[in-house]
C-alpha cells in the first residue's frame, strides 16, 4: 500500500495537465499512488491523461457522465485512493510542486 495517494481531478483542463502529472510523478518521495480521474472533458484531456496508462503508479478513471461537481470528483478519488494519506491535486494548477 502507498503511504500517499495523490488525486489529481480533471475536467477540460488539458493545457495544465502534462506538467501537473509530471511534477507529481518527478517527486522525491516515491511512495506514492496516483489516480487520475476525468469528468467527461470535451478537451484533449483524455489522450492526454491515457499516455499515463503505462505507469505502474498510475490509476486512470474516465467518467461517462459529466458529474457537474468537482467535489463528487474528489470524493470519487478519495474512494479510490488506497494510501494513508490523501492529497487532492487540482488539475488547474500552472505551479510545479
Amino acid at each position: 500500500m502507498a503511504k500517499v495517494s495523490v488525486v489529481i481531478p480533471n475536467y477540460n483542463h488539458a493545457r495544465f495537465l502534462p506538467k501537473r502529472v509530471d511534477s507529481v510523478l518527478r517527486q522525491t518521495f516515491q511512495d506514492f499512488d496516483l489516480i487520475l480521474l476525468d469528468d467527461c472533458s470535451t478537451d484533449d484531456s483524455r489522450s492526454i491523461l491515457s499516455k499515463y496508462a503505462d505507469d505502474p503508479r498510475v490509476k486512470i478513471e474516465f467518467n461517462e457522465v459529466n458529474s457537474g461537481s468537482s467535489f463528487k470528483q474528489w470524493n470519487k478519488g478519495v474512494g479510490l485512493a488506497r494510501g494513508e494519506y490523501v492529497w487532492i491535486a487540482e488539475s488547474d494548477r500552472k505551479s510545479v510542486v
